[in-house]
């Protein structure tokens, strides 16, 4: 069953607005950068974000099908399992979800973030993740344009040991999301928007807590973002 794409703005902004965060602290992460790598970037934000504190860096959106957006971005056609770019010539690395996307040539495509990257270059990837009941039963009964054939969510650990084996050493990790994934997109389908985008903000509140104040939740929650650096 396909449905219809739709987000209920006030949620999604409250749930994602750590994660989003994230990105321009990365940017900070760095003495200097040149070269920015947003991989399968579409219209090219994600690396706008990540070139926030370097503002002469060069941003290259690499993508399957090129997507013009930013003017500040340059598009590139390319492959995130053959990456058009010099060995050790990128500072940063961005890859927003993108991974699920390659789940059977993951280490193929650590393999080639790592070959770009320069020695302490960063790299960051926000992906969701497999072991969410809600949003595993979820994408296993119901498609939508925004979701392409062949996508398969990862789980930390295997991410975590593609990284490490292909050269890419782990420094920050925070997870997100444990009932209230999904909540920006059932809000709008549902009666009486306003009480439930109440309950849907209430319950990011309460996911952020328990993710903070119980580790072991975090191999249930919906979503994380990982910086690794090259070594």
């Amino acid at each position: 069953m396909e449905v219809e794409w739709k987000v209920d703005k006030p949620i999604q902004v409250e749930g994602w607005k750590r994660i989003k965060a994230i990105t321009r602290e990365v940017s900070g992460m760095v003495d200097s950068a040149d070269l920015i790598i947003d991989l399968g970037g579409g219209s090219g934000w994600f690396g706008t974000h990540l070139a926030t504190k370097h503002p002469k860096a060069r941003i290259l959106s690499i993508d399957i099908v090129p997507r013009l957006g930013k003017p500040e971005v340059i598009h590139i056609k390319g492959s995130a399992l053959d990456v058009p770019v010099k060995d050790g010539e990128a500072d940063i690395v961005g890859a927003n979800a993108i991974l699920h996307h390659v789940p059977d040539h993951l280490d193929k495509c650590i393999l080639e973030i790592s070959r770009i990257l320069k020695p302490g270059g960063l790299f960051l990837t926000q992906e969701p993740l497999a072991n969410n009941p809600v949003a595993s039963w979820t994408r296993g009964f119901v498609t939508t344009s925004a979701h392409e054939e062949g996508e398969r969510p990862l789980s930390f650990e295997t991410m975590e040991k593609s990284m490490k084996k292909n050269g890419l050493a782990l420094e920050k990790v925070e997870y997100f999301f444990l009932t209230s994934y999904l909540m920006p997109h059932l809000v709008p389908r549902l009666p009486m928007k306003g009480l439930f985008r109440k309950i849907g903000l209430c319950m990011v509140k309460f996911d952020r807590s328990m993710l903070a104040s119980f580790p072991k939740c975090r191999k249930y929650a919906a979503y994380v973002s990982i910086v690794a650096r090259k070594n």
